[in-house]
C-alpha cells in the first residue's frame, strides 16, 4: 500500500488533450459524481478546447500548459495526448505534486518510458491508461481464470483483424478518418493497436517472451507495418500467439477481437463480444460493443480514483506497463525493425 497523502473532496482533475479519444475519458470521468470535479480542459486547439469544455459544463479551459498549472487547485492529471508528449505532461505533474493518468504508452519507446520512470520515482501516483483489459469481455474472462476453471493455459491465440485502413465505397479509410495520426506512425500495427492485445494477453497468461515476430508493410498510405504477427511463450511453455492487420479485405472496418484459450480443465473462446467457455459447466455472454468500449474507460478512472483514496497499487502501474512496453520492442527487434524508423 503507498502512503495516502490528504486530497480534497472532491478531487479536482484536468484533462490535457481534447481530441476524440477525450470524449470518452470525460464520460468516465463525469460518472465518478461528486468524488470527481473536472476542473479545467487544455488543448492547444482553442476550439477543441472551448467545445470538449462546453460540452461537459466543463469551467475553465487552456490553451498554455503553463496557465493550466498556475490556475492552482488540480489534485490529478489525465493526459490525453499524442505519446510525444506525454513525458512532458508526467514530468511537469510531477514537480507540482499532482497524480497522473497517462494514456498508453508512456512515451513513444522503451527506453524513454524506463527513464521517465525513474525521474518521477515515488514523487506522485502515477498509473498507465490501458483500458483494452478493462473491457468486460475480459474481465470476465479474468475472473474465470482466477477461478480455476480454465486451468493451466496450454496455449494462447488472439488476432484482430479489420478493414479499417482500406478505402470503403466512397473512398475513405474510416480508421485513418477516426485516428489520422496512424498514417503517419513508423511503427504502427504493434506499438498502436497490437500493444493493447499484448498487454490483454500478458494479464492473462502471465510474463510472456518474444519467440518471433514478423511485419508486413502493405499500404502505401499509411508509413508503418500494417501486417504483424508475434509468437510468445509463458513462463511453462505455452505458445501464445498475438496478429492482426487493419488492412483486411472483406472484413468490417471496425476492429474486432478473436480469442482461443486453451486450459487443461476448459476453453474460452471470445469472438467480437461474445464470450463462450466451453467444457464440463459451459456458459456464454454476449455484449454490447459500444457500451463495453465505454466501461473501459470508466473501469480505468474508477480503478485510478479507488487507488488514489486508498493507497492500493494500480494494476496498471509504470512497472507493469513497461513489461508490456518490453514485448513490444522485442517484436520489433524479432522481426529486424530494430529502430522506430526501420522499415519492415
Amino acid at each position: 500500500m503507498m502512503p495516502v497523502k490528504k486530497r480534497s473532496t472532491p478531487i479536482r482533475v484536468a484533462l490535457a488533450g481534447a481530441g476524440m479519444i477525450s470524449h470518452y475519458h470525460l464520460n468516465a470521468w463525469r460518472k465518478m459524481g461528486r468524488d470527481v470535479e473536472i476542473a479545467a480542459i487544455f488543448d492547444p486547439d482553442s476550439a477543441r478546447a472551448r467545445a470538449r469544455a462546453q460540452e461537459f459544463s466543463v469551467p475553465k479551459f487552456y490553451t498554455d500548459a503553463g496557465s493550466l498549472f498556475d490556475s492552482g487547485g488540480i489534485d490529478a492529471l489525465d493526459v490525453a495526448s499524442p505519446r510525444e508528449t506525454h513525458a512532458f505532461w508526467v514530468e511537469a505533474a510531477a514537480e507540482r505534486d499532482i497524480d497522473v493518468l497517462c494514456q498508453k504508452p508512456m512515451t513513444p519507446t522503451l527506453p524513454e518510458s524506463e527513464r521517465l520512470v525513474r525521474r518521477v520515482g515515488d514523487k506522485i501516483r502515477l498509473m498507465v491508461h490501458e483500458n483494452w483489459r478493462f473491457r468486460p469481455w475480459y474481465r470476465e474472462l479474468g475472473r474465470w481464470l482466477a477461478a480455476g476453471e480454465i486451468g493451466e493455459i496450454l496455449s494462447c491465440n488472439m488476432a484482430m483483424t479489420s478493414s479499417g485502413m482500406l478505402p470503403d465505397a466512397s473512398g475513405r479509410r474510416p480508421a485513418l478518418i477516426r485516428q489520422p495520426f496512424m498514417a503517419h506512425e513508423a511503427r504502427m500495427m504493434i506499438a498502436e493497436t497490437l500493444i493493447h492485445h499484448l498487454d490483454v494477453v500478458r494479464w492473462l497468461t502471465g510474463p510472456l517472451r518474444v519467440v518471433s515476430a514478423r511485419t508486413l508493410h502493405t499500404l502505401a498510405e499509411v508509413k508503418g507495418e500494417t501486417l504483424a504477427t508475434i509468437l510468445m511463450e509463458t513462463a511453462s511453455g505455452a505458445p501464445v500467439v498475438v496478429t492482426g492487420t487493419m488492412a483486411a479485405a472483406g472484413f468490417p472496418p471496425r476492429t474486432g477481437d478473436r480469442l482461443e484459450l486453451i486450459g487443461r480443465n476448459a476453453s474460452a473462446v471470445l469472438s467480437g463480444t461474445e464470450l463462450r467457455l466451453l467444457g464440463p459447466r459451459p456458459r456464454q455472454e454476449t455484449y454490447d460493443h459500444d457500451q463495453g468500449y465505454q466501461a473501459s474507460f470508466d473501469g480505468v478512472i474508477a480503478h485510478f480514483v479507488e487507488c488514489l483514496r486508498s493507497g492500493a497499487p494500480f494494476e496498471t502501474g509504470p512497472e507493469d506497463n513497461i513489461e508490456t512496453l518490453r514485448l513490444v520492442e522485442h517484436a520489433y527487434w524479432a522481426a529486424g525493425m530494430h529502430t522506430a524508423g526501420a522499415g519492415s
